[in-house]
């Protein structure tokens, strides 16, 4: 009787969940679209997740208020709040490293290189944020070129995947300008797609320069901008590969872009 009651809750949890996943919208976003996203994405990494795990009793949180709110910072204040940020981000380094399997953890790098709060190095054990998103890129590509050999199941498997390492892209960027950073940046992997590798060479500068910038600032949220639209070029330039490779039914099963069947968030979209 219990193996019975067992296997039927099994069975409509299995069930459930597929109805769910069938029901989400599958078809490709048009830039119009996808612009919409990944400014959301971007919000989503830069301030929600961060300040949300800061919490209402962090020390500084009148200082995340004044940012959430889009309150400009002075160059003072723009490296109290990198700070705050940078401890928030240490405090949850087992999470990140849960969720992401390309995360790249390094401790004192670049002691004597300038980074943007007016010091030198990023101190005690931290996410390399440029290391993790090229290792995300690298991961990606492979997922893609792996697209035209696959089988079926194969193929959605590694949209799937390719379609992770995107988001993954975003979510360790838009955290890194707002917490301590470098200049450095790695090489892109040796056969990565041209259009794909300048888009995000395009993506990562910019938000190097918005991590350089006065928090809030004009000059922060031009680069911010500039690193949302090279973003949306290759996300588009994912999609198109994506769909390119996968059937109707397979671009169905797999899910679009930020689906739930890439392990995405869910975002509050301004259309």
């Amino acid at each position: 009787m219990i193996r019975r009651v067992a296997g039927g809750l099994a069975l409509t949890a299995l069930l459930g969940g597929a109805i769910m996943l069938w029901r989400e919208p599958w078809h490709a976003f048009d830039a119009v679209q996808m612009r919409a996203q990944v400014a959301a994405l971007m919000r989503y990494g830069a301030v929600d997740v961060p300040h949300d795990m800061a919490g209402a009793d962090h020390p500084e949180a009148a200082l995340l208020a004044r940012v959430a709110a889009g309150g400009e910072l002075s160059t003072a204040d723009s490296a109290r709040y990198r700070l705050a940020i940078q401890t928030v981000l240490a405090a949850n380094q087992t999470l990140f490293g849960l969720l992401d399997n390309d995360i790249v953890f390094a401790s004192d790098t670049g002691p004597n290189d300038p980074n943007n709060c007016g010091g030198q190095g990023i101190a005690g054990r931290h996410d390399l944020h440029a290391a993790s998103a090229a290792s995300n890129f690298a991961e990606m590509e492979a997922s893609l070129e792996a697209l035209s050999t696959a089988g079926r199941f194969g193929r959605i498997r590694h949209a799937n995947r390719a379609y992770k390492s995107l988001t993954d892209l975003m979510v360790h960027l838009a955290p890194a300008q707002a917490s301590v950073i470098l200049m450095d940046q790695p090489p892109l992997p040796a056969g990565a797609d041209p259009a794909r590798a300048a888009a995000f060479d395009a993506f990562r500068a910019a938000m190097t320069k918005a991590g350089f910038a006065t928090v809030n600032s004009p000059d922060h949220h031009t680069a911010l901008d500039q690193a949302k639209a090279a973003f949306a070029t290759l996300a588009l330039l994912v999609q198109d590969r994506v769909t390119a490779q996968l059937s109707p039914f397979e671009q169905r099963l797999a899910g679009r872009w930020l689906a739930l069947q890439s392990v995405s968030p869910r975002l509050d979209v301004v259309d």
